[in-house]
């Protein structure tokens, strides 16, 4: 068998496909732990709006999004809602139609996230957001609109609540949420 390893934010799980290897006679214990989200081993850059890449040392200077290297996604650090009430949300079509018009830094292929890309930064360690604020400093604790449909519904689709990291589905047409642009970055 060939060892996988998956982690997601803190948390480590480790399989083995193929032989097992004997089990230890006693529980393991773990002799240290890191925190995945520093340094070079989850590799995250911020964008200052003059394009600079800004060290890890400076927490002062503004930044308008954020380049994730272990998933090659860029982004932005705003929550985009109704541009005529910051404090509004939009329906998934006015979201996606926010994202497809975003500006920034150049680029001109901001999409919404799927649910997967949403949801990875999701932090469980926090709420009200349940996001990392030093990189993600203006999400609102709000409903987030993906790009990802219900399976039994596409009138439906998912959504991610950054109060609490809460996943759930709603209809497109009808609900109010805000979106989260993202784009390939390198392209």
């Amino acid at each position: 068998m060939s060892l996988t390893v998956n982690i997601r934010a803190k948390h480590l799980s480790v399989s083995f496909l193929g032989a097992q290897p004997p089990l230890p006679p006693e529980p393991l214990t773990v002799i240290s732990t890191i925190d995945l989200r520093q340094g070079d081993i989850w590799p995250r850059t911020r964008i200052a709006a003059d394009g600079t890449h800004l060290s890890p040392d400076d927490t002062t200077t503004p930044h308008v999004a954020v380049i994730d290297h272990t998933t090659g996604l860029m982004w932005a650090v705003e929550s985009l809602g109704d541009p005529t009430d910051s404090d509004t949300g939009l329906d998934h079509a006015a979201s996606e139609e926010r994202c497809a018009e975003l500006r920034l830094l150049g680029f001109d292929d901001w999409r919404l996230p799927t649910r997967a890309e949403l949801v990875g930064l999701v932090d469980d360690t926090r709420h009200e957001p349940a996001i990392d604020t030093a990189l993600f400093p203006r999400v609102k604790p709000r409903w987030h609109w993906t790009s990802t449909p219900a399976a039994w519904s596409s009138a439906s689709a998912w959504l991610v609540y950054f109060y609490d990291g809460y996943v759930n589905y709603d209809l497109r047409r009808y609900s109010l949420g805000f979106a989260l642009a993202v784009r390939r970055a390198g392209q």
